[in-house]
Protein backbone atom coordinates (compact mmCIF):
# COMPACT_ATOMS: atom_id res chain seq x y z
CA UNK A 1 0.00 0.00 0.00
CA UNK A 2 1.66 3.14 -1.00
CA UNK A 3 2.03 5.95 1.63
CA UNK A 4 -0.57 9.34 2.22
CA UNK A 5 2.05 11.51 0.99
CA UNK A 6 3.12 9.66 -1.88
CA UNK A 7 -0.49 9.65 -3.24
CA UNK A 8 -0.48 13.19 -2.58
CA UNK A 9 3.03 13.77 -4.36
CA UNK A 10 1.37 11.75 -7.56
CA UNK A 11 -1.08 14.59 -7.79
CA UNK A 12 1.17 17.57 -8.00
CA UNK A 13 1.00 19.27 -11.02
CA UNK A 14 4.99 20.59 -11.15
CA UNK A 15 7.03 17.53 -10.89
CA UNK A 16 8.20 18.24 -7.64
CA UNK A 17 9.01 15.93 -4.93
CA UNK A 18 10.48 16.41 -1.50
CA UNK A 19 14.35 14.85 -0.57
CA UNK A 20 12.72 13.23 2.64
CA UNK A 21 9.43 12.76 4.76
CA UNK A 22 8.89 12.26 8.79
CA UNK A 23 5.98 10.92 10.26
CA UNK A 24 5.13 13.86 12.43
CA UNK A 25 3.30 11.96 15.00
CA UNK A 26 6.88 9.69 15.65
CA UNK A 27 9.37 12.65 15.92
CA UNK A 28 8.03 15.69 16.56
CA UNK A 29 4.40 15.51 17.59
CA UNK A 30 1.72 17.12 15.69
CA UNK A 31 3.04 20.02 13.47
CA UNK A 32 0.59 23.40 13.09
CA UNK A 33 -1.56 23.69 10.47
CA UNK A 34 0.73 24.45 7.32
CA UNK A 35 2.91 25.69 9.99
CA UNK A 36 4.57 28.60 8.77
CA UNK A 37 5.63 31.32 11.29
CA UNK A 38 6.72 30.35 15.17
CA UNK A 39 4.51 33.25 17.21
CA UNK A 40 7.09 35.23 19.79
CA UNK A 41 5.58 36.96 22.60
CA UNK A 42 6.43 38.38 25.54
CA UNK A 43 3.86 41.33 26.30
CA UNK A 44 2.88 41.27 30.37
CA UNK A 45 0.79 43.58 32.23
CA UNK A 46 1.97 43.76 35.89
CA UNK A 47 -1.38 42.93 37.43
CA UNK A 48 -1.74 39.60 34.49
CA UNK A 49 -5.15 41.63 33.92
CA UNK A 50 -6.26 44.69 31.78
CA UNK A 51 -4.94 46.47 29.30
CA UNK A 52 -1.69 46.37 27.55
CA UNK A 53 1.26 48.90 27.30
CA UNK A 54 0.86 49.57 23.76
CA UNK A 55 3.95 50.67 23.01
CA UNK A 56 7.16 48.39 22.93
CA UNK A 57 5.03 45.15 25.21
CA UNK A 58 2.97 45.03 22.30
CA UNK A 59 5.32 45.04 19.78
CA UNK A 60 6.74 42.04 21.52
CA UNK A 61 4.02 39.95 19.83
CA UNK A 62 5.68 39.08 16.30
CA UNK A 63 7.00 36.59 14.42
CA UNK A 64 9.90 34.26 14.26
CA UNK A 65 10.53 32.69 10.43
CA UNK A 66 11.54 28.78 10.15
CA UNK A 67 15.05 28.12 9.10
CA UNK A 68 13.70 26.40 6.09
CA UNK A 69 10.49 25.82 3.77
CA UNK A 70 8.22 23.57 4.69
CA UNK A 71 6.25 20.94 2.75
CA UNK A 72 2.76 19.48 4.51
CA UNK A 73 0.67 17.31 4.03
CA UNK A 74 -2.51 16.75 5.89
CA UNK A 75 -6.37 15.84 5.89
CA UNK A 76 -9.05 17.71 4.89
CA UNK A 77 -13.32 18.23 5.62
CA UNK A 78 -15.14 20.83 4.07
CA UNK A 79 -19.04 21.70 4.37
CA UNK A 80 -21.53 23.78 2.26
CA UNK A 81 -25.11 24.26 2.97
CA UNK A 82 -25.84 20.77 1.30
CA UNK A 83 -22.97 19.67 0.58
CA UNK A 84 -19.74 17.51 2.61
CA UNK A 85 -16.61 17.13 1.00
CA UNK A 86 -13.22 15.23 2.15
CA UNK A 87 -9.58 14.30 0.60
CA UNK A 88 -6.10 14.77 1.54
CA UNK A 89 -4.07 17.49 0.99
CA UNK A 90 -0.51 19.26 0.85
CA UNK A 91 1.12 22.75 1.79
CA UNK A 92 4.27 24.39 0.63
CA UNK A 93 5.29 27.41 2.66
CA UNK A 94 8.69 29.38 2.05
CA UNK A 95 8.97 32.76 5.09
CA UNK A 96 8.26 34.97 4.83
CA UNK A 97 6.29 35.97 2.54
CA UNK A 98 4.84 33.18 0.53
CA UNK A 99 2.37 29.35 1.42
CA UNK A 100 0.45 27.32 -0.93
CA UNK A 101 -2.22 25.26 -0.16
CA UNK A 102 -3.45 22.48 -2.64
CA UNK A 103 -6.84 20.30 -1.84
CA UNK A 104 -7.47 16.87 -3.57
CA UNK A 105 -10.43 14.51 -3.57
CA UNK A 106 -10.95 11.03 -2.55
CA UNK A 107 -10.05 9.56 -5.90
CA UNK A 108 -7.23 12.61 -5.90
CA UNK A 109 -8.88 14.41 -8.42
CA UNK A 110 -7.87 18.23 -7.94
CA UNK A 111 -10.38 20.34 -5.67
CA UNK A 112 -8.93 23.54 -4.93
CA UNK A 113 -5.44 25.75 -5.17
CA UNK A 114 -4.66 28.33 -4.12
CA UNK A 115 -1.82 30.59 -3.05
CA UNK A 116 -0.88 33.85 -0.24
CA UNK A 117 2.25 36.29 -1.39
CA UNK A 118 2.03 38.79 1.44
CA UNK A 119 -1.89 40.20 1.94
CA UNK A 120 -3.21 38.06 -1.35
CA UNK A 121 -5.03 35.38 -2.37
CA UNK A 122 -3.70 33.96 -5.92
CA UNK A 123 -6.36 31.70 -7.21
CA UNK A 124 -6.68 29.94 -10.77
CA UNK A 125 -8.71 31.33 -13.19
CA UNK A 126 -12.79 30.57 -12.73
CA UNK A 127 -11.96 29.35 -9.26
CA UNK A 128 -14.71 29.04 -6.57
CA UNK A 129 -13.08 31.44 -3.87
CA UNK A 130 -16.16 30.81 -0.92
CA UNK A 131 -13.52 28.20 0.87
CA UNK A 132 -10.22 30.13 0.88
CA UNK A 133 -10.26 32.50 3.74
CA UNK A 134 -8.84 36.57 3.04
CA UNK A 135 -5.25 36.56 3.30
CA UNK A 136 -5.29 37.93 7.43
CA UNK A 137 -7.29 34.85 7.87
CA UNK A 138 -5.44 32.32 6.16
CA UNK A 139 -2.11 33.90 7.89
CA UNK A 140 -4.06 32.91 11.03
CA UNK A 141 -4.53 29.49 9.66
CA UNK A 142 -1.06 28.98 9.29
CA UNK A 143 -0.70 29.70 13.09
CA UNK A 144 0.53 33.25 12.15
CA UNK A 145 -0.46 36.69 14.28
CA UNK A 146 -1.02 38.92 11.14
CA UNK A 147 -2.19 42.94 11.77
CA UNK A 148 -4.73 43.74 9.09
CA UNK A 149 -3.63 45.81 6.93
CA UNK A 150 -4.85 49.68 7.41
CA UNK A 151 -6.76 48.56 10.71
CA UNK A 152 -6.41 50.64 13.68
CA UNK A 153 -5.91 49.16 17.01
CA UNK A 154 -8.41 49.92 19.26
CA UNK A 155 -8.36 46.92 22.28
CA UNK A 156 -5.28 45.21 23.91
CA UNK A 157 -6.10 43.28 26.81
CA UNK A 158 -4.38 40.42 29.06
CA UNK A 159 -6.81 38.80 31.60
CA UNK A 160 -4.63 35.70 33.21
CA UNK A 161 -3.39 33.96 30.60
CA UNK A 162 -5.20 35.14 27.47
CA UNK A 163 -4.56 38.34 25.61
CA UNK A 164 -7.12 39.91 23.35
CA UNK A 165 -6.67 42.41 20.65
CA UNK A 166 -9.24 44.25 18.25
CA UNK A 167 -8.85 45.90 15.36
CA UNK A 168 -11.17 47.91 12.72
CA UNK A 169 -11.23 49.08 9.68
CA UNK A 170 -13.62 50.44 6.52
CA UNK A 171 -15.02 46.78 6.57
CA UNK A 172 -15.41 45.72 10.04
CA UNK A 173 -13.49 44.53 13.14
CA UNK A 174 -10.99 41.78 13.86
CA UNK A 175 -10.25 39.91 16.75
CA UNK A 176 -7.27 37.89 17.69
CA UNK A 177 -7.01 35.67 20.81
CA UNK A 178 -4.17 34.49 22.40
CA UNK A 179 -3.53 31.32 24.88
CA UNK A 180 -0.11 31.30 27.23
CA UNK A 181 1.06 33.62 24.06
CA UNK A 182 0.04 31.11 21.38
CA UNK A 183 -2.29 31.83 18.86
CA UNK A 184 -5.78 30.24 19.64
CA UNK A 185 -8.06 32.35 17.47
CA UNK A 186 -8.81 34.90 14.79
CA UNK A 187 -12.04 36.59 14.11
CA UNK A 188 -13.45 39.18 11.29
CA UNK A 189 -16.86 40.71 11.95
CA UNK A 190 -18.33 42.76 9.45
CA UNK A 191 -21.74 44.31 8.54
CA UNK A 192 -24.93 42.38 7.86
CA UNK A 193 -23.89 39.81 10.53
CA UNK A 194 -21.25 38.60 8.16
CA UNK A 195 -18.74 36.28 10.12
CA UNK A 196 -15.08 34.37 9.66
CA UNK A 197 -13.64 32.66 11.89
CA UNK A 198 -10.60 30.94 12.18
CA UNK A 199 -9.90 28.43 14.86
CA UNK A 200 -6.74 26.40 16.26
CA UNK A 201 -7.22 23.40 18.56
CA UNK A 202 -4.58 21.03 19.85
CA UNK A 203 -0.80 20.93 21.40
CA UNK A 204 2.32 18.72 20.40
CA UNK A 205 5.31 18.46 21.90
CA UNK A 206 6.26 21.65 20.34
CA UNK A 207 3.72 24.06 21.68
CA UNK A 208 1.95 23.98 18.05
CA UNK A 209 -1.74 23.13 16.90
CA UNK A 210 -2.92 20.17 15.74
CA UNK A 211 -5.64 21.56 13.91
CA UNK A 212 -7.28 24.29 12.21
CA UNK A 213 -10.93 25.33 11.19
CA UNK A 214 -12.17 28.12 9.31
CA UNK A 215 -15.86 29.44 9.07
CA UNK A 216 -17.77 31.33 6.56
CA UNK A 217 -21.15 31.42 9.10
CA UNK A 218 -22.90 33.82 6.87
CA UNK A 219 -22.67 31.54 4.18
CA UNK A 220 -22.70 28.09 5.89
CA UNK A 221 -18.88 26.84 4.78
CA UNK A 222 -16.78 25.28 7.12
CA UNK A 223 -13.17 23.56 5.77
CA UNK A 224 -11.49 21.51 8.45
CA UNK A 225 -7.58 20.42 8.27
CA UNK A 226 -5.57 18.04 10.33
CA UNK A 227 -1.87 17.86 9.71
CA UNK A 228 -0.11 14.35 9.25
CA UNK A 229 3.27 14.96 8.40
CA UNK A 230 5.54 17.82 7.98
CA UNK A 231 9.49 18.56 6.62
CA UNK A 232 12.00 20.93 5.89
CA UNK A 233 13.28 21.25 2.43
CA UNK A 234 15.27 23.12 0.53
CA UNK A 235 13.54 25.31 -1.40
CA UNK A 236 9.96 25.32 -4.20
CA UNK A 237 10.17 26.53 -7.73
CA UNK A 238 8.78 30.09 -7.98
CA UNK A 239 6.12 29.41 -10.48
CA UNK A 240 3.89 27.30 -7.73
CA UNK A 241 2.66 30.90 -6.28
CA UNK A 242 1.31 31.85 -9.35
CA UNK A 243 -1.61 29.35 -9.77
CA UNK A 244 -3.16 32.36 -11.34
CA UNK A 245 -1.51 32.06 -14.12
CA UNK A 246 -2.64 29.12 -16.84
Amino acid sequence: MRSHTNRVDDQMDDGYNPPFRVPIRSVIGIAPLMALLLLGCSTRSESGRGPIDLGAELLALEVRAPERPLWITFEWDAREREARYSGQGAARVEPPRSARLDLFGPRGEGYLSAAVVDDEVRLPPNAEPGLVPPPTLLWGALGVFKRPVGAELVRAERKGERIYLEYQDAEGRWYYEFDSERLKGVEWRGAGNRRKTIELKGEGPTRLPEEATYRDWATFTELKIRVDQVEEVDSFPPDIWHPDVE
